[in-house]
């Protein structure tokens, strides 16, 4: 389109052709001398001159060439409207992503305007061709750079786009592998050839890559791993920690470089680099609120200077910004190297995925209630894989393909084991995201009926996530839907943090798991187990929801979770997870030897003693009942008679103790510490009979 005031005749007709053909022999010494003129006056610029300088000997010889070429076709006489707004838009995105401002453009195109005036034009002796001559160059000036302006007005676009597309993905976002793979797919849809990796700090201090973009980076990834290049670091006490990368880390700012092929400081990575064509990099650190760097974006442009163009350097400053709040979200996901990452995914896609099943028994008689399906992924040489180390790796997609591939199979077992008369339900874990995806409902209900099962024979065992506990209009209907053809819902890991507990109120679960984490603390810390059961028991059944404690690895905690009032039990010490054809025999030959009435650990009799202590102040405003309470006969006393403890330094503080819950004129100070006593040499026995 001709801006207004121009000649409207035709710049690419038969007469530009008349015009610009006589000067045509003329073209390949006059273009590279307005090329040479015109990058003189930009050498004399200072801003000009940066950007020129990001370039090596020969890089800056080619671009002297590409300049000459594309004024040779600007003034070709075969020149057609398409052909020049494809090269127009070409250079003016090559000019965009390496920073070229506008206003350098239009002072160019006034240079080229003035120097073929004086090169060319003067050479037409015709006034009026001549006139004529510099018009249809002026009308292609003009319209050359308004198609770089396009260039220039399509790359803001995108990164505009790409600003709301990376607010809108963390915010959809739970759990860490799709966060970061999504905002990669953000960064590496950019114009300026983005590879680009993300990578955090293990256990030992080494950088660890676990996610990239592009092809690029995949080689540059492998040729960290095969030492062709230095892997990354964050010491500084190595060469390869005192790059960009390493010193981003270590100041929490953004450090770009512009000239990345020609600096001294990525010497170690330029041979490999060269030949990928990274000619800038960036290196954005993601910060926690204190502003430690907790991950980091390594980024790499085939455009020098790419990273410091005003636009992209607000982008990433973004970024920065925004995933750094996200991630501080989902930072529980341990560190996995992207090899590993992609073995897990592979295995997953293959579909090497095998289950193993946990009994979970009734604590009041030891009855089998049903059995938990754990997955498994299976390496070629048969090692099993837990869900601790591959389910982080594992994106919304892979969940559910995990999901519906577990799913499965635990319905054939579930069938087989009827075959065999047991007739147990199944719990499977499922992800609380998955009550927001309608990929799980389909695939859930789909599968139920292709394989015959009943659904009251399954369990759902809602996962711990990032998931915020709100409970949606969607989420609710799925649930009813749940709940209308039978299926039960258990909170998996209640007590393991803030949002399993407002899940609690939110959601009308079936049964709660207390997070084994807290009961596997009995060996060093048995009261305060002890206690976890016995509060979150009791603030379960307050919402009359049934209760399963997870994690009992020995007798003794079966008997405490027993005594303490827990619906059900899970853990070693009643079985390991087993393959389903192992179940028939475990079932047969299980024997349930707890007694809540009659314990016989210490840490059992701990249990029963709290229990019992919390009793008494509960009637201890009532004097005639405490009386009769304190003097029947307690499980402490049972634990005493069954392991001939009288006159043991435990039956003397029980006595003392009851003494003085009895006493009218007990001082509470003493009471307290005779308690504490108590419970010191119950733990201590505990700890004994452990061991």
């Amino acid at each position: 389109m001709l801006l207004p005031g121009l000649d409207s005749n035709d710049p690419y007709g038969s007469e530009a052709k008349a015009l610009l053909s006589p000067v045509g022999p003329a073209l390949a010494d006059l273009t590279s001398q307005i090329a040479d003129t015109f990058y003189n006056a930009l050498a004399r610029a200072e801003e000009t001159a940066r950007v020129l300088d990001w370039l090596r000997p020969e890089e800056f010889e080619r671009l002297k060439q590409r300049q000459a070429s594309h004024i040779a076709t600007l003034l070709s006489p075969d020149l057609t409207a398409e052909a020049h707004a494809i090269e127009a838009r070409r250079a003016g995105r090559a000019h965009a992503l390496t920073g070229v401002q506008v206003s350098w453009l239009t002072e160019a195109y006034s240079l080229y305007q003035e120097e073929i005036r004086r090169s060319l034009a003067a050479r037409i002796e015709d006034p009026a061709a001549r006139e004529a001559f510099m018009r249809i160059v002026s009308q292609r000036i003009l319209l050359d750079l308004e198609g770089q302006v396009a260039s220039y007005q399509a790359v803001n676009a995108e990164i505009t786009h790409a600003f709301s597309e990376l607010d809108r993905h963390v915010t959809s976002t739970s759990n860490l592998t799709d966060l970061v793979r999504g905002a990669l797919d953000i960064i590496g849809g950019l114009s300026g050839d983005v590879s680009v990796f993300f990578a955090r700090v293990d256990d030992g201090g080494q950088l660890q890559i676990e996610q990239s973009f592009g092809l690029a980076a995949e080689q540059y990834h492998r040729a960290m791993e095969e030492g062709v290049v230095p892997k990354i670091s964050v010491d500084p006490n190595l060469a390869a920690g005192r790059g960009p990368g390493g010193r981003a880390w270590r100041s929490g700012e953004i450090t770009a470089s512009d000239a990345w092929l020609i600096e001294p400081d990525k010497a170690p990575w330029q041979s490999v680099g060269k030949r990928l064509g990274f000619r800038a990099s960036c290196a954005v650190p993601l910060l926690d609120e204190s502003g430690r760097s907790i991950a980091m974006l390594s980024l790499y442009s085939a455009w020098p200077g790419y990273f410091s163009t005003d636009r992209v350097r607000g982008f990433f400053s973004h970024v920065q910004r925004v995933l750094s709040h996200a991630i501080q979200q989902v930072m529980s996901a341990p560190v996995i190297p992207l090899r590993e990452q992609q073995a897990y995914r592979s295995m997953l896609a293959e579909q090497c995925v095998v289950l193993r099943y946990q009994p979970i028994i009734d604590l009041s008689d030891g009855r089998l209630v049903k059995v938990e399906a754990l997955a498994r992924l299976c390496t070629s040489d048969g090692e099993l894989i837990s869900p601790q180390r591959f389910l982080p790796a594992l994106g919304r997609d892979e969940l559910l393909a995990l999901f519906e591939l577990g799913l499965k199979q635990a319905c054939n077992d579930c069938q087989k084991l009827s075959e065999q008369q047991i007739d147990t339900k199944i719990a499977l874990n499922f992800p609380a995201e998955g009550f927001d995806d309608p990929r799980y409902e389909e695939t859930l209900f789909r599968v139920m009926e292709d394989c015959g099962l009943s659904t009251e024979r399954l369990q759902l065992e809602v996962l711990e996530t990032q998931d915020s506990g709100q409970i949606t209009d969607v989420r609710q209907a799925f649930i009813q839907r749940l709940r209308q053809a039978g299926i039960e819902i258990a909170e998996d890991d209640l007590g393991s943090g803030h949002s399993s507990l407002l899940r609690l109120h939110q959601y009308s679960f079936d049964e709660v798991k207390i997070d084994q984490a807290l009961v596997r603390g009995a060996l060093q810390h048995p009261k305060r187990a002890v206690e976890f059961i016995l509060y979150l028991t009791r603030l379960a059944h307050a919402f009359n929801v049934s209760v399963t404690v997870e994690g009992l690895e020995n007798i003794g905690l079966i008997e405490a979770a027993a005594i303490l009032g827990a619906d059900r039990g899970q853990g070693y010490c009643i079985a390991k997870p087993m393959p389903a054809q192992e179940l028939p025999d475990w079932h047969r030959n299980y024997r349930y030897t707890v007694n809540p009435a009659k314990p016989k650990t210490a840490i059992g009799a701990m249990a029963g003693y709290l229990l019992w202590d919390m009793q008494l102040a509960a009637i201890s405003e009532r004097p005639e009942l405490v009386s009769e309470f304190v003097g029947a006969k307690s499980l402490i006393d049972e634990f005493i008679e069954a392991n001939n403890l009288h006159g043991s330094s435990i039956h003397e503080l029980v006595r003392r103790n009851h003494e003085l819950a009895a006493s009218p004129t007990t001082e509470k100070e003493a009471a307290l510490i005779v308690r504490n006593q108590l419970i010191k040499e119950l733990t201590d026995h505990w700890l004994a009979e452990a061991n």
